[in-house]
């Protein structure tokens, strides 16, 4: 019975043991929770203020004296289709069909050279004079053809006035009508053998010409532009001993332009003759020459494994040059109507485009948007945005990049 009762005495107290162990975990739990709780509401408390804080820096708000100052172009957010492009590089070339490589028609020896490389010439100006020995053997030919015309001419008149008595003696029957019949006869020989002078004498004369001589000048041969244009190139000077081989001149008209394009052989399927280009170069990054797709390639370049494409560019100002290296964008369709913007309203921030949204009067929002295609049209240049606008949204288009400036500023300012 006491060993009894002394068991049940351990058991209470092991039991209110435990008992204080729970509870003072219990207490120790509930003051952290307490504490926790206490930190997320002060944290919960700052954050309006954070919140405030990131939007303002987000906004542009301007005045109505400096809205009115800023010449800003706000514009909606439309929906337009846009051409498809491929871009490929290219090379400028001379327009093969526009240039001429002159030569001589005769040997000789370069007296006089009239045109140089960068010159103007047009079609029919002299360029180069030649002194040749054969041109002074076309002169006497041509010598001896006037003379014998002006001896076939004589032998003419004389046949006619005789045939003219053949008939007077032949009504007077003084002579038998065969003698009248010879003179008939010899006034046709005499028209034939006229008009065989005066062709020898235009065949000697269009030789002159065809040498760049003239019969009434000296014994000069004179090489002419046969077309209006740019002297390209030149090889020879004075003295230099020509043969009708040689290329003595490269004149080329560069009012028009050949750019040879390499398309990559998956898209090549793709380009047809008469597609609209886009050529631009390095030198006049802003300016755009149009031009059209002339010839397609029948070959595949082993190496490079891309088909060239020859396009015809006008270069009225003659702003480009041949050799230069280019960029062509050929159109190959238009898209569905998409979201699109001018390309100067978009702006960078921080490596991400952005745009400014007027969400009231004077008040502008900084927003990240998402792009996709480009595409110079003729009003501009316009690029798509996938994302981050809506149609019917008012953005600034000219001007962005002033507030941007004021942007920045403003939170450089804001910064300890």
């Amino acid at each position: 019975m006491r060993s009894h009762q002394a068991y049940w005495i351990r058991h209470r107290w092991r039991l209110l043991l435990l008992l204080a162990v729970v509870g003072l975990a219990a207490g120790l739990a509930a003051r952290y929770f307490l504490r926790s709780a206490e930190r997320e509401a002060a944290s919960t408390a700052t954050d309006p203020r954070a919140n405030a804080g990131d939007l303002a820096t987000n906004i542009v708000a301007l005045t109505p004296d400096a809205l009115a100052r800023s010449d800003l172009q706000i514009i909606a957010v439309a929906r337009r289709p846009l051409p498809q492009e491929l871009r490929v590089t290219g090379r400028v070339q001379i327009n093969e069909d526009r240039a001429v490589r002159i030569g001589s028609p005769v040997e000789g020896r370069v007296t006089r050279v009239l045109a140089t490389v960068g010159d103007r010439v047009k079609a029919g100006q002299p360029v180069l004079v030649l002194h040749s020995h054969e041109l002074a053997a076309a002169r006497s030919d041509y010598e001896k053809a006037r003379a014998a015309v002006a001896r076939a001419e004589k032998a003419l008149a004389y046949a006619q006035a005789e045939l003219e008595r053949a008939n007077r003696l032949l009504e007077a029957k003084a002579i038998s009508r065969r003698e009248q019949l010879r003179a008939a006869a010899d006034l046709v020989a005499a028209q034939a053998e006229f008009e065989q002078a005066r062709a020898e004498l235009r065949r000697a004369e269009e030789f002159l010409h065809h040498l760049g001589a003239w019969p009434e000048v000296s014994d000069e041969v004179l090489i002419r532009a046969p077309i209006e244009g740019v002297v390209l190139e030149r090889r020879v000077t004075v003295g230099t001993v020509v043969i009708p081989s040689m290329d003595l001149l490269t004149i080329a008209d560069l009012s028009t332009l050949w750019v040879i394009a390499e398309v990559p052989e998956p898209q090549a399927a793709r380009i047809r003759p008469g597609q609209s280009v886009s050529i631009s170069v390095a030198a006049f990054a802003e300016e755009r020459f149009p031009g059209r797709v002339a010839h397609i390639g029948e070959v595949l370049d082993p190496q490079t494994r891309t088909v060239r494409v020859r396009c015809v560019v006008q270069n009225r100002r003659e702003r480009l040059r041949p050799e230069m290296y280019a960029t062509i964008a050929i159109t190959l369709g238009t898209t569905a109507p998409q979201v699109v913007i001018p390309r100067e309203a978009v702006q960078e921030i921080g490596g991400e485009p952005i745009v400014f949204v007027e969400v009231a009067p004077g008040r502008f929002q900084k927003r990240r948007v998402q792009l996709g295609l480009s595409a110079t049209l003729p009003d501009g240049e316009f690029v798509e945005v996938i994302s981050g606008l809506r149609e019917g949204e008012r953005i600034v288009a000219r001007g962005s990049f002033w507030l941007k400036s004021e942007l920045l500023k403003a939170v450089i300012q804001e910064e300890p």
